[in-house]
């Protein structure tokens, strides 16, 4: 029974989950800012660090890992940034310039390649270096775009980092899928299982992006305004295509990203954002970096820090290589190139939603895989931005 004094709060205060959420981004924000205005640092930065602190690594008030809220958030602000990061994918600009695509292929390939090397001299097993080296193709879509937003970037670099950003993280959840063939081979031992796997994910992913760009289209079409008011309706259809990605299991990174290509190059003026969502994608952006990070865990260092040294390494010289290979002929200059190739080193919320959806279908698969892409991911989300940076500043397309 209730004392007549159980309308007072309970001692000691036990704050809930909102409340530690609330602070985590009332801090993030502060410090990003902090970070922009007294040290010019990417307002990333800080929020890498609070979710770092937030997080298992620091004082576990968050907890990525566990509970459907946070993959759903984690699904909603990635997916609209891979919408928007399509919706910049300009094919007829690469008809034009086959060049482009050239190198996007080569520092994709090098970059698997490299990876997989490296982490096979690290005694990494087969399958896992697999996995890891299709994951590690991709360039971060969501800090890509913060970065270009946040420092008003445009020119020739800015335009093909969007674009090979696109096409490489279409290319890591493709082969990432068809890599998981391999490890539902080893789990089940099931052929035919292992054979129709990839194949539902990726047709049916395809399918879902399809449809989804053709309501885009319908709706734009026949409502012909894109006020705030239409992007709500939009927000919603968006929302809707997650949701069923989730019914169906299928590929929600691979659905949006391919979805928001489909519209850009089926209709004649694609333009269906206002500038970076408005202020309800810049606080779902806030929430992907922070929630990205408080799934590292101190023990992640311990089984994969090694490993994930030999990633980031060859990494950096698969991307920049492959990238200055087709400098010249695809129309920039050396410097141009270095600034590209450094500018594609990020890694964040993609890669570690590609390593929860294996974990989801494959539960106690090598820990392994999780500890060397989180240690990759730290070092990437902290000192990508900062390279990102740079290199704009240094071919003069920083307007910030």
């Amino acid at each position: 029974m209730k004392s007549a004094f159980s309308f007072l709060p309970h001692w000691p205060f036990a704050p809930d989950a909102v409340f530690w959420a609330g602070l985590a981004l009332l801090v993030a924000g502060l410090l990003g800012e902090l970070c922009y205005r007294a040290w010019r640092l990417p307002r990333v930065t800080g929020y890498a660090v609070i979710g770092l602190i937030a997080g298992s690594a620091g004082l576990g008030t968050i907890d990525a890992s566990a509970g459907a809220t946070s993959r759903l958030l984690l699904d909603v602000a990635l997916g609209l940034l891979l919408f928007e990061l399509g919706g910049r994918l300009d094919l007829r600009w690469i008809r034009r310039n086959p060049w482009l695509i050239a190198s996007s292929i080569a520092e994709a390939t090098l970059t698997f390649v490299l990876v997989l090397v490296a982490l096979m001299l690290a005694h990494v097993s087969g399958s896992v270096s697999t996995v890891i080296a299709a994951i590690a193709m991709s360039t971060s879509p969501a800090m890509v775009i913060q970065l270009k937003t946040e420092l008003r970037a445009e020119g020739q670099v800015t335009q093909r980092l969007l674009t090979l950003t696109a096409l490489n993280s279409m290319y890591a959840v493709v082969i990432e899928k068809i890599a998981s063939g391999w490890l539902h081979q080893e789990v089940y031992g099931n052929v035919f299982a292992t054979i129709i796997q990839p194949l539902y994910l990726l047709v049916g992913s395809l399918v879902l992006a399809y449809l989804l760009a053709r309501a885009c289209m319908f709706f734009y079409r026949s409502m012909q305004v894109q006020d705030e008011h239409s992007f709500v309706a939009l927000f919603g259809l968006v929302l809707l295509a997650i949701a069923i990605a989730h019914l169906f299991k299928l590929s929600t990174i691979l659905s949006l990203l391919a979805a928001g290509i489909i519209v850009k190059n089926l209709e004649a003026k694609p333009q269906l954002w206002p500038v970076h969502f408005g202020t309800a994608g810049w606080l779902l952006t806030v929430i992907l970096f922070v929630l990205t990070l408080t799934a590292f865990e101190w023990r992640d260092i311990a089984l994969g820090g090694v490993a994930a040294l030999g990633l980031i390494v060859a990494r950096f010289v698969a991307k920049l290589v492959g990238v200055l290979a087709f400098a010249k002929p695809s129309g920039i200059g050396l410097k141009q190139g270095v600034a590209l190739g450094l500018s594609l080193s990020p890694m964040s919320a993609l890669a570690y939603l590609l390593v929860d959806d294996t974990y989801s279908l494959y539960p106690h698969f090598d820990p392994t895989l999780r500890a060397v892409v989180m240690c990759s991911i730290v070092v990437l989300q902290l000192v990508g931005p900062l390279l990102v940076y740079r290199s704009l500043a240094l071919v003069g397309e920083r307007r910030a």
